[in-house]
């Protein structure tokens, strides 16, 4: 009898043991699938705002793109105006005497007194196009420091050209006794071709 009652308690435990084992495992794996199932919504959700976020940045990025065609478009109108604007500026390259006529004038009509002048015939500007010349006037000028300094703004300002001031030495003494200085400069302009 011992050994029946015996026999019969292992089979209870181990049958206990092994309803235990398995409840043990469906609770296992029923909290595994659920944490599993959370993280994949989690996931899907984060997924999809991802995809959100990336259409937006898409849209985003064709308006950026074309703002910077407007834009490169506009610098090109920009660019053809400022060239034309310029070329209007530009006399023949035949009629460079007319700017030393203007220069002079100017001095003239400032008190300004031009003691020497020298000058090339119009030549290919550095780093310009192959249809504009650049030309140079180089003199020695003196008068007061206020209307020397009122020649040079009207040199570059007043002439009705592109006027530059490419060089500009001052001649000791900086004023002479009659309150006078010298100055050593030159002028550069441009010309079409």
């Amino acid at each position: 009898m011992k050994t029946r009652l015996r026999s019969i308690i292992e089979r209870v435990v181990t049958y206990s043991l092994i309803a235990i084992a398995i409840g043990a495992l469906i609770y296992f794996l029923g909290s595994v699938n659920s944490k599993q199932k959370q993280e994949i919504t989690a996931k899907t959700t984060e997924l999809a705002d991802i995809k959100q976020k990336l259409a937006s940045a898409e849209i985003e990025f064709g308006k950026r793109r074309k703002q910077i065609e407007d834009i490169t478009a506009q610098l090109r109108e920009r660019k053809q105006e400022v060239k034309d604007k310029f070329e209007k500026l530009l006399e023949s390259s035949g009629n460079y005497t007319v700017f030393i006529e203007q220069v002079q004038r100017k001095a003239k009509a400032l008190d300004i007194h031009i003691q020497d002048s020298q000058y090339q015939p119009p030549a290919p500007a550095a780093g310009a196009g192959s249809a504009y010349l650049e030309f140079k006037f180089a003199l020695r000028v003196r008068g007061s420091y206020n209307k020397v300094k009122q020649f040079l703004w009207e040199m570059e300002n007043s002439l009705g050209r592109l006027v530059k001031i490419s060089q500009i030495d001052i001649i000791p003494p900086l004023s002479d006794e009659a309150g006078n200085m010298s100055l050593k400069l030159t002028l550069a302009t441009f010309f079409k071709r």
